[in-house]
């Protein structure tokens, strides 16, 4: 069943969750970054998962009271907030899909102590909470739904491009992540261990599956607003 939501709930539904997404990304990058720091780490931003926390943390804390409080940028709110919620999801999917299954093969060995559950409930914070609360966020309070097209489908892969091209640009000349052989941060992006071709043909793959999935998101987005007629929000349950 569609539940569509006319537009009154949106302003007090909309300060509660933006308010609990700033506090929880807050939470999940500090405890990120002072946990694994036993030194200033000059590669904590290159990890996704963490570029994509501090952009939601930016647009959450900063951005969104400019764009709400203005006229003239309230047209722009829509197509960022979709992106930002792809950008996000991007970080569930990947973690979720490829990463989590061998971290947890290694944390099922590891002594329950106060460095299990640290890294346990950060893990849960900046992968899964603050991901969902923005889809949340955005199925029952992001406006301008139906002004969403193929543009915005599209145009979130931005993010993901851009992070990919700052990685590559920047590997040969970073030296090694701390505690790591490697200058990249994920085991798919290791150039040196999988070579050029290999890693640019799941880089390929991984674009394809980001473009498809902003325009399966945009398709049923506007099919229900088709279906269903007005309000702003929705969700699918």
């Amino acid at each position: 069943m569609v539940v569509v939501i006319p537009d009154e709930p949106f302003g007090r539904l909309g300060a509660v969750l933006s308010a609990l997404i700033v506090a929880i990304s807050l939470i999940g990058l500090t405890v990120h970054k002072d946990f694994y720091a036993g030194s200033r780490r000059k590669d904590f931003f290159c990890f996704y998962t963490n570029v994509s926390n501090l952009l939601v943390l930016l647009y959450f804390a900063l951005l969104s009271p400019r764009l709400y409080g203005s006229s003239r940028l309230r047209p722009f709110i829509p197509h960022a907030e979709f992106s930002l919620m792809m950008s996000i999801m991007l970080t569930f999917m990947v973690f979720h899909h490829l990463l989590s299954p061998a971290i947890y093969r290694e944390m099922k060995s590891a002594p329950r102590d106060r460095e299990f559950a640290i890294v346990f409930a950060d893990n849960l914070i900046i992968h899964y909470l603050v991901p969902w609360l923005v889809l949340a966020y955005w199925l029952f309070c992001s406006p301008g739904k139906r002004t969403l097209g193929v543009a915005d489908a599209l145009l979130w892969t931005l993010v993901p491009l851009g992070y990919l091209g700052c990685i590559f640009l920047s590997a040969p000349f970073r030296g090694n992540i701390e505690n790591t052989d490697s200058p990249y941060p994920y085991p798919f992006l290791n150039v040196r261990r999988l070579g050029v071709r290999r890693v640019t043909a799941v880089c390929a793959l991984l674009y394809g599956a980001c473009a498809v999935a902003g325009l399966v998101a945009v398709a049923l987005t506007q099919l229900f607003f088709a279906r269903f007629g007005g309000g702003h929000a929705l969700i699918l349950i």
